[in-house]
């Protein structure tokens, strides 16, 4: 099976595995549902159905970038001064607890420092995903990271908001 009809079989099962999660309200639904209809997919399917062809990853990178773009406004460029520097050290802060965590992973042999310091930064998975297919990482490696982090954050997101509230004494954190 070539990889364009692979990635419409995939993109069925992501749809309707989308509007499952969006239907049952899960946090982040839609993306977490669309990722576990997919995985499940190919766990339990016993054929390849290929690999996601590179022009079908360009696209989505022009479409991320068209939506953030999109999101573009005059309160946005406002907030741009006001939140610089915090936006500046927390930047830093992830980014080198992710160089050193690549560094850990790497000197134990648990992998190489590319696919190591892909799977460790903080970014947009789709973005360092297609990084890692680019360069001498493994995609699929830096994947699970990334989809493993999301999902954690994405059900998570909910407890830490309520013990952010509590702590805070307010009813908004």
């Amino acid at each position: 099976m070539n990889s364009w009809t692979g990635l419409g079989v995939y993109l069925v099962v992501g749809v309707l595995g989308g509007y499952i999660g969006s239907r049952l309200k899960l946090p982040g639904g839609v993306m977490v549902g669309a990722m576990v209809a997919v995985i499940l997919f190919k766990v339990l399917a016993n054929t390849k159905w290929g690999d996601v062809p590179g022009g079908y990853t360009f696209m989505v990178q022009i479409l991320i970038g068209v939506m953030v773009g999109a999101g573009y406004n005059k309160e946005v460029a406002g907030l741009f001064s006001s939140l610089a520097l915090p936006v500046v050290i927390s930047t830093l802060v992830l980014v080198g607890a992710g160089l050193l965590m690549s560094v850990i992973l790497m000197k134990f042999g648990v992998m190489d420092g590319t696919t190591a310091y892909l799977s460790t930064s903080p970014g947009a998975m789709s973005a360092l995903i297609s990084l890692a297919g680019e360069s001498a990482a493994h995609p699929t490696v830096v994947m699970a990271f990334h989809f493993f982090r999301v999902v954690f954050i994405i059900l998570t997101a909910p407890l830490i908001f309520q013990l952010l509230r509590f702590w805070l004494g307010s009813s908004t954190p």
